[in-house]
């Protein structure tokens, strides 16, 4: 294990290619979740770049976020350039996953100068867009099952007008509650739950470090921010960009697709066409494939 420490916080990191030229730093999703799943291709790209993964402050094994201690997605993106300032690193490229898309959009947005390129993966830049069309994508499952209660809920949040942004959350973990296909919750369409779980390296990770990640979740769900929309962000980004997205997968909606296509500055977008909302996993090889093409055009 390797950490690095910022504003007295232990961050977890993991590092590749050190040697190589340009670096790409990956923002993992949930908000909560941890850089495991991201290690196949961090030793893949790490083959051209300095790749850097790491968990974000909050999550496994970075240090646990204090119960009373303020924090959103702003906070974060503050804490991740001091990191890169003390890591010696005068710019690099950012790849963001579904919330780790907003957190690299809006990093992006913040620190212009210190960003080669950004790289979108099914990046969630408006929640309740997002929400909408995650309940449009549910809708199938639930009438398969018969669970009126299901299409339902679904329908509400696709008919509201949240003008209480946060109760959009609310409403969404109701439907997700009433998941119980594990496929059909992580939003996968070319390989099962089981062979995603499959695909994350197996470490020694202290019990305690477990739970660490459903406080930082907490935190970033009840703060405004997670609600912001980000998408007029990508007006003002120069740097080169990729929007990596499976064709089925919801998070990153049409809508956002679309912004995508007539606003991003510099912005190209791949499509994978077996996947949902894990493209790195779901297709490996174009997804690396993918980033090189775009970064050797990019940088």
């Amino acid at each position: 294990m390797s950490f690095i420490e910022v504003d007295s916080k232990k961050i977890y990191i993991e590092e590749y290619g050190k040697e190589n030229k340009h670096t790409i730093v990956y923002f993992h999703g949930g908000p909560g979740e941890n850089c495991l799943d991201f290690m196949g291709q961090a030793k893949a790209l790490g083959e051209k770049y300095h790749v850097v993964s790491f968990d974000q402050y909050g999550c496994l094994r970075s240090d646990a976020i204090p119960e009373n201690e303020s924090f959103a997605v702003k906070e974060h993106a503050v804490l991740i350039d001091k990191m890169r300032e003390k890591l010696g690193i005068a710019s690099w490229t950012l790849i963001g996953h579904s919330y780790g898309g907003m957190l690299a959009c809006l990093y992006a947005y913040t620190y212009p100068k210190n960003v080669e390129a950004v790289i979108y993966e099914c990046p969630s830049l408006d929640f309740i867009l997002s929400a909408k069309s995650i309940a449009s994508f549910f809708i199938p499952y639930f009438k398969g099952i018969n669970s009126d209660e299901g299409v339902d809920n679904c329908a509400k949040i696709i008919n509201k007008d949240y003008a209480d942004k946060k109760s959009v959350f609310t409403d969404m973990w109701h439907v997700l509650n009433l998941v119980k296909d594990e496929k059909e919750r992580q939003y996968l369409h070319n390989i099962s739950a089981e062979e995603l779980n499959a695909s994350y390296p197996r470490q020694d990770i202290p019990d305690e470090c477990r739970g660490r990640g459903m406080i930082c979740f907490e935190k970033i769900v009840q703060s405004d921010e997670f609600y912001n929309d980000y998408l007029p962000c990508l007006k003002e980004i120069k740097q080169p960009s990729l929007l990596l997205v499976g064709k089925y997968d919801p998070v990153c909606c049409e809508t956002q697709r679309d912004y995508f296509r007539q606003f991003a500055v510099n912005g190209k977008i791949v499509e994978f066409e077996n996947s949902g909302h894990f493209p790195r996993i779901e297709e490996p090889h174009t997804y690396t494939d993918s980033i090189i093409n775009f970064l050797d055009h990019a940088l």
